[in-house]
């Protein structure tokens, strides 16, 4: 019981039940403990407790994981964007070029005696005035081509993107028009460098200040669904700018363009 110190008032013990000098009891006191620091037993006692992991490694593995993520994400949506979607289920009818025929010489009748007609077109009906002008437009471009050598005047305004009207209209392999409420879905497939994607884009049709304008409510790229705030600038931005804006101004006597009942109805003033 000697080499203990009192914990109390710090007097050597050297004996005895109680301190000499303020009378502790010594069964309440440790022992002191004289063992070298550094010692076999510290080192064992400190592998016993907890350690922490460097913070340099921690961060090597959250950089490892999130790379991961990463190249899975970005593989993930090129999948997706190669994936063509398919094309929306329109109606097909064998006499909607000669019914869209009669319904446009009829307009244009009415339009001349100063009426105000209304044109209502059906899904097969528009879908056959697109397939129509896109076939137009593909054998102009070819005639000019095969003339002058060349592209035609004004070609390179023809897209935003830079490419002429004949480089637009040979990309373009199929378009399709699906009409459903008060929304249309347009579904153009075309290539790019040699591969077919696909781009779905659905909204509504309006007119506001004499120019056509589209709310968009859904857009996919192949199969890949594109944030609704992307879908929205994006068509903004081609509404919108300059070199696009007056594309999409209407003739004068347009009152309204939009689509009811899954129809396409254009209103003259």
């Amino acid at each position: 019981m000697s080499d203990a110190i009192c914990q109390k008032c710090g007097t050597a013990m050297q004996g005895g039940t109680y301190c000499p000098r303020c009378g502790s009891l010594f069964g309440r006191q440790r022992p002191l403990d004289r063992r070298p620091a550094g010692g076999p037993g510290d080192r064992a006692a400190a592998g016993a407790g907890p350690t922490n992991a460097p913070a340099g490694s921690l961060l090597r593995r959250v950089y490892r994981v999130g790379r991961l993520v990463v190249a899975a994400a970005l593989g993930t949506a090129l999948v997706l964007i190669l994936w063509t979607a398919s094309p929306p289920r329109v109606a097909a009818d064998a006499q909607a070029p000669q019914r869209l025929e009669r319904k446009m010489e009829r307009f244009q009748a009415e339009t001349r005696l100063g009426l105000s007609p209304r044109l209502r077109l059906d899904e097969s009906e528009v879908n056959s005035w697109m397939r129509s002008n896109l076939d137009l437009a593909d054998r102009r471009a070819s005639k000019a081509k095969a003339t002058s050598g060349g592209a035609p005047p004004g070609a390179d305004l023809a897209s935003p993107t830079g490419l002429s009207a004949e480089e637009v209209q040979s990309n373009v392999r199929d378009i399709q028009v699906h009409m459903q409420g008060d929304r249309m879905t347009a579904y153009v497939l075309f290539d790019l460098y040699g591969k077919d994607l696909s781009l779905t884009l659905e909204g509504r049709l309006s007119v506001e200040g004499g120019y056509l304008r589209l709310s968009p409510t859904r857009m996919m790229l192949g199969s890949l669904p594109i944030p609704q705030a992307t879908v929205e600038r994006a068509v903004g931005s081609l509404f919108d700018s300059p070199q696009n804006r007056e594309r999409f101004r209407l003739p004068p006597n347009v009152r309204d363009l939009r689509v009811e009942n899954g129809q396409l109805v254009v209103a003259l003033r």
